[in-house]
C-alpha cells in the first residue's frame, strides 16, 4: 500500500470515528503544502487545525517525511488515542459519544488500524 493509499484509508477511519454525533469540519481536514523559497528550497509542510488533535503543524525535507508523520504521528496516534478514550468511557451515557460501535468493533477499528501501519 503507498503512502497515498494509507493516509486516504486512515483518513476514513478518522472520519467515521469522529464524525458520528455530528460533523466536525475542521477535524476532517489534513494539508501537506510544497513550500517553495529562494529559487530552490522546497520544504512540505503538513497542517491540521482542528478540535480533536489540536492544531498540528510540522516541516519537513522530502514529501515522504511529510507523508510518514501525517500516517504516523497524526493519523496512527491521532486514531489509537480517540478509540482507547471511547473503550475507557463506553457504557458511560453521560459521556459516551460513540453509540454506533460496540467494543468489538472498536478493537476491529484498532487492529485495522495497525495492519494499515505496523510497528
Amino acid at each position: 500500500m503507498t503512502n497515498h493509499e494509507k493516509i486516504i484509508e486512515l483518513n476514513k477511519i478518522w472520519y467515521s470515528l469522529i464524525g458520528g454525533d455530528h460533523h466536525k469540519d475542521r477535524d476532517c481536514h489534513f494539508r501537506i503544502c510544497t513550500h517553495y523559497m529562494y529559487g530552490d528550497l522546497v520544504e512540505f509542510e503538513v497542517e491540521h487545525h482542528g478540535y480533536i488533535m489540536g492544531d498540528r503543524e510540522a516541516e519537513f525535507k522530502t514529501l515522504e517525511e511529510a507523508e510518514e508523520y501525517l500516517i504516523n504521528d497524526v493519523f496512527k496516534k491521532g486514531i489509537l488515542e480517540e478509540i482507547d478514550l471511547y473503550i475507557e468511557h463506553y457504557g458511560d451515557l453521560e459521556w459516551d459519544q460513540h453509540g454506533q460501535y460496540n467494543l468489538e468493533q472498536l478493537e476491529d477499528l484498532k487492529k485495522k488500524v495497525i495492519e494499515i501501519v505496523p510497528d
